[in-house]
């Protein structure tokens, strides 16, 4: 390694002691700021330059995200400085200077600061998070609409004595004006059947034990 090439940690913005979710983190944000996708309106020169920093950072992930290769490299980046001070954070490029042309050698993009491994579990479960509050709302507002929405069904009531009915099937009952033209008429209604007056039928419309006593009409 050169005295000026970046290491891998400076690559992807993270510090030697970030866990292998942190570097993750780092990794996609970068990828996803290097894609060619998002460079359509650049300079030849600026997608050159991100091509470039896609393999670098390509290669850092390959090496950090193994446990092993890791500690091969950081063994070997520790023989490197021999003793000479060595800081190694991420490093940042002068501001201002936003092109591939570094005069300094530092061909490194501006990168987020390093995460804790509670902003990166927020940053990786942030879809779902936003996902579980929208849900939320829609299920918060529904409720309050519901609530406010009147029943546009009229209210039923069972017949009574004195009703004038229709019985369309089995014990559906319509309760209707004995002005108009009925089926029957509801004249008492009793504990059992046999206990109907004559000229009446017995049937069970209601819901309780009791029979309704019904004369055609």
């Amino acid at each position: 390694m050169g005295e000026r090439e970046p290491s891998h940690y400076q690559r992807l913005g993270v510090t030697p002691a970030a866990s292998t979710e942190e570097i993750r983190t780092a990794y996609r944000a970068l990828v996803s700021r290097l894609h060619p996708d998002r460079l359509h309106d650049a300079s030849p020169a600026d997608r050159a330059f991100a091509e470039r920093r896609m393999r670098e950072v390509n290669e850092a992930w390959r090496v950090l995200q193994d446990p092993q290769r890791r500690r091969d490299y950081d063994m070997a980046r520790r023989s490197s400085v021999q003793g000479r001070p060595h800081r190694d954070v991420p490093s940042r490029r002068p501001a201002g200077d936003e092109t591939a042309a570094n005069v300094d050698g530092d061909d490194l993009v501006d990168v987020m600061p390093p995460m804790t491994r509670l902003q990166a579990g927020l940053f990786r479960h942030l879809p779902w998070i936003v996902i579980a509050v929208l849900l939320g709302a829609i299920f918060v507002l529904s409720a309050y609409a519901d609530r406010g929405r009147d029943d546009p069904r009229p209210a039923v009531r069972p017949a009574m004595a004195g009703d004038c009915i229709d019985v369309p099937s089995g014990t559906a009952t319509t309760i209707v004006s004995c002005d108009g033209p009925s089926q029957f008429q509801v004249v008492t209604q009793v504990e059992r059947a046999e206990q109907c007056p004559a000229g009446t039928e017995a049937r069970r419309l209601g819901s309780d034990t009791r029979f309704d006593c019904l004369r055609p009409t």
